[in-house]
């Protein structure tokens, strides 16, 4: 009897240290969440983009939520993990975008519970060189550093002459006028078989026009009359995948 009496406390204990166990970590509550436009992003999770080294920027866009209850003030930082020699990283963020020294966001941006931010917050200029950078972007609490989200995007650029070649992601060019006025004139190859968009955003990433879809190559022209001055940003879609992104002033 002893025994069974036994066995029985130590079972219970056993399960009692398993609740607390559980409960420990099922109260301890992500701050943040991570998406691209496909999906939702686990913690650390690995992004693949490529495009021609010749384009100006190859960008990520990101939405990132506040899943907290409570108002944060919220930086962002970049790690440089390898770098094409010659090439650059920036960071922009809460309106600001800094040069390439730049490692951590000097100001923070306010977000409110369940708020979420979008933009082209990460940049990565290749500079002409052919290869793979990767960089790890992260979010964090200016109060709570170790309270985090990041993503690590390995970039990878290629010469700009494989765009003709018929397993190459597809190509666009601006054909003119920069900067625009009132209209930006693109010029666009997708490989046979496949079909493309091309989406214009502002700086907080917001779709302003959009292409509809196209296939193989022409001319796609954007009324940009009505659009105020600055600075925006054309992509490249094709299968739903971002190509090549290239950045377009516009000035009236």
């Amino acid at each position: 009897m002893m025994k069974l009496s036994y066995l029985w406390s130590m079972k219970h204990i056993t399960i009692t240290i398993f609740l607390l166990f559980s409960l420990a970590f099922t109260g301890v509550s992500q701050s943040f969440l991570l998406a691209d436009d496909a999906t939702t992003m686990v913690n650390g999770a690995d992004v693949f983009q490529a495009g021609p080294s010749d384009t100006l920027q190859l960008i990520t866009w990101l939405h990132l939520t506040n899943n907290s209850s409570n108002r944060m003030q919220v930086m962002m930082k970049k790690e440089e993990i390898t770098m094409l020699p010659g090439g650059s990283s920036s960071i922009c963020w809460a309106g600001y975008c800094y040069g390439p020294e730049i490692m951590v966001s000097i100001f923070p941006l306010t977000m409110l519970p369940g708020e979420t931010v979008s933009g082209c917050f990460a940049h990565f200029g290749p500079n002409g060189c052919r290869g793979e950078t990767v960089i790890r972007w992260t979010f964090f609490s200016e109060s709570d550093p170790s309270d985090s989200m990041s993503v690590t995007v390995h970039y990878s650029t290629f010469p700009s002459a494989l765009a003709n070649l018929p397993d190459s992601p597809g190509s666009m060019g601006i054909a003119g006028p920069i900067p625009a006025d009132n209209r930006i004139i693109l010029r666009h190859s997708i490989p046979p078989g496949k079909e493309g968009r091309i989406e214009l955003r502002n700086q907080a990433g917001q779709i302003v026009i959009d292409s509809g879809t196209i296939f193989l190559s022409g001319t796609v022209v954007f009324n940009s009359g009505e659009l105020s001055s600055g600075i925006y940003f054309c992509t490249l879609v094709v299968d739903r995948k971002r190509v090549m992104t290239r950045k377009v002033p516009v000035y009236h």
